[in-house]
């Protein structure tokens, strides 16, 4: 059966000019060919089998781990373990931090024991003398048997370098917490209740109990409603200095979406005259074409403030969207990007929909085109501006910026853009790490390429970067954008009604 995979992945690589050299291995090919999820972990698990059975297993362990993390990106914990032990048993010396997470997600009978005894075993063969990877949830592992004092005792030794992210900071807090440090556990989760804006309950819920526990209800809530109005004022700061506004937007499923719209530059001539009536000349003009810019996860509304003024300038009104979980688009439902984890399949349809919702208020509060719009994802929130394009026939081009789907999704985002057939200019960088020409190039091949563009900045810079290092490649975009999306003509003025000609005098 082997041959006969390997053949098909042959035939269907040669079939795709997309790729600019040849996979390093026949799992990768399939990344980027299978046009769903369900039909990548079907070929990954059929080629795992017969390259299992032929004695590679190297590959077969590589294809079941894609395997594992397709299913894992759907919260499918079951057979994400069943794919990620299986491939931790054929390579043997692999990392198990992707396998131990997984377990310690589900704590089945036996699970905890099981990822201990792996960390156990990692530990002892690592180089380093306490990677913090593996301690800190061997510390954890300890905290859910119910073990708080091993696992403060395993924490403290790698701190420093869990600090800088949330969900450590929250597994330290109910370690704290279980052994009574209410002020230490106030310590650890007070940054995290201001960076979620109040909105994650479950950190809410102990710092309430603290602050019974040490008096201090009142001033706990303060701080945290002072932090958040604080974390708050650069973007607020940035609205006023662009001419725009930032706007929390209500998804059709109630989530609260934040953003900043820029409406388009008044063009010469087209602002109100003195006496306060705008000129015939902008009577007649068009509406403003409207671009919805999804911020990458991690990027700040600073991140886009360079390209969202370009499109000011030449016209366009853009509202730059964050992503659910991240800047103002938090609830109690995603506080932050750890609630993405074992969800990222769900919650980018979902984002992908969150567009169209967006635009619907954009339209409520501003004047712009309601036929037609552009889409700029960049990053991983390429893969939703693509899907977004799929939902709303009215999006005529997307602008893709450093596009990095995650490998699972790279297939499937090249099937859509081959089905929609729009036209896409695709801008990278040389510092894009994630986002490669070969993975770009695959995305342009597939889709429209006789009106799709493939730019490559020459300076340094990624995502959303390389516009505020090189204004030349806003301009650039927009000259393709401008023969691409030809302006609507503008409405015409009716003609004035002619007055009947009066009847000649009667002599």
């Amino acid at each position: 059966m082997r041959p006969v995979i390997l053949l098909s992945l042959l035939l269907l690589a040669c079939a795709l000019p997309a790729l600019a050299e040849p996979p390093a291995t026949p799992a990768r090919a399939l990344l980027t060919l299978a046009p769903t999820a369900a039909s990548l972990r079907s070929q990954l698990l059929a080629y795992a089998d017969s390259a299992g059975a032929a004695g590679d297993n190297i590959g077969a362990g590589e294809a079941l781990s894609y395997a594992g993390t397709s299913f894992q990106r759907e919260g499918r914990v079951d057979s994400a373990i069943v794919c990620h032990r299986r491939a931790f048993d054929l390579v043997g010396n692999e990392d198990p931090q992707v396998l131990v997470d997984q377990l310690l997600l589900r704590r089945g009978p036996g699970d905890i024991a099981e990822a201990l005894k792996l960390l156990t075993a990692a530990l002892a063969a690592s180089e380093w003398a306490a990677p913090s990877a593996l301690v800190s949830r061997i510390a954890w592992a300890h905290f859910l048997q119910g073990g708080a004092d091993t696992a403060a005792k395993l924490f403290a030794t790698v701190e420093p370098r869990l600090l800088p992210r949330n969900e450590w900071r929250s597994r330290m807090a109910r370690v704290a917490f279980a052994r009574k440090d209410y002020r230490r556990t106030a310590d650890l989760l007070l940054p995290v209740a201001i960076q979620t804006h109040g909105t994650d309950d479950e950190t809410i819920e102990v710092l309430e109990q603290v602050g019974k526990q040490l008096g201090m209800t009142t001033r706990i809530r303060t701080e945290v409603f002072r932090g958040a109005i604080e974390r708050g004022q650069p973007e607020i700061k940035l609205a006023s200095a662009l001419g725009g506004r930032l706007l929390e937007i209500p998804a059709s499923d109630g989530f609260p979406l934040g953003g900043l719209l820029l409406p388009a530059a008044d063009p010469p001539g087209g602002r109100p005259s003195p006496r306060g009536t705008a000129t015939a000349a902008a009577a007649r003009r068009a509406p403003a074409l409207l671009a919805v810019l999804v911020l990458a996860p991690g990027d700040t509304l600073a991140s886009g403030d360079s390209l969202a003024l370009a499109l000011r300038r030449h016209g366009i009104t853009t509202l730059m969207l964050y992503p659910r979980g991240h800047g103002m688009s938090v609830s109690s439902s995603c506080p932050s990007p750890d609630a993405w984890f074992d969800r990222e399949a769900a919650l980018q349809a979902r984002i992908a929909r969150d567009v169209r919702d967006a635009v619907r208020r954009v339209r409520r509060v501003t004047t712009v085109d309601s036929t037609r719009y552009l889409v700029v994802g960049v990053g991983a929130s390429a893969t939703m501006a693509v899907e977004a394009a799929t939902l709303d026939p009215r999006v005529k081009a997307l602008l893709l910026v450093s596009p990095a789907p995650a490998p699972v999704d790279r297939g499937l985002t090249r099937a859509r853009l081959a089905r929609l057939g729009l036209p896409v200019f695709f801008q990278i960088a040389p510092d894009d790490f994630d986002a490669t020409y070969e993975i770009t190039d695959a995305l342009y091949q597939a889709g429209n390429r006789s009106s799709s563009r493939v730019a490559e900045s020459e300076v340094g810079g990624q995502g959303l970067a390389q516009f505020r290092s090189d204004p030349a490649l806003a301009a650039r975009f927009l000259t393709w954008l401008d023969a691409t999306l030809r302006p609507s003509a503008p409405p015409r003025a009716k003609a004035p009604a002619r007055r009947p000609t009066p009847p000649a005098p009667r002599r």
